[in-house]
């Protein structure tokens, strides 16, 4: 098998292995959206712009990954660094707070 048909086979392969293995990120349901007291289309768009805007620069953090006080307080850094509206970072912080690790 030539490398440039190895490297169409293989490739996509690869990638839904990849992904397969990756653990994914929650989408929110109703139950969710009632949790934190926003519309479940909120919480969509604020998973939305986390996926586009955070994963441009480093690996996504599951929500359970931290607090809902540690995110409070990685929030504003990343903000800058992303450079996200007010807006967004509330959408985001809203998100992640959904399902974040207890106290």
């Amino acid at each position: 098998m030539n490398s440039k048909l190895r490297y169409i086979v293989f490739y996509p392969f690869l990638m839904i292995v990849f992904l397969a293995c990756s653990p994914a990120l929650y989408v929110p349901t109703l139950a969710d959206s009632q949790k934190v007291g926003v519309s479940t289309n909120s919480l969509v768009i604020g998973r939305q712009i986390y996926v586009n805007n955070c994963s441009s620069c480093h690996s996504l953090y599951r929500p359970e990954h931290l607090t809902k006080s540690e995110w409070a307080k990685v929030m504003p850094v990343m903000q800058n660094k992303a450079k996200i509206k007010d807006d967004e970072k509330e959408l985001i912080f809203n998100y992640l707070i959904v399902r974040c690790k207890p106290l």
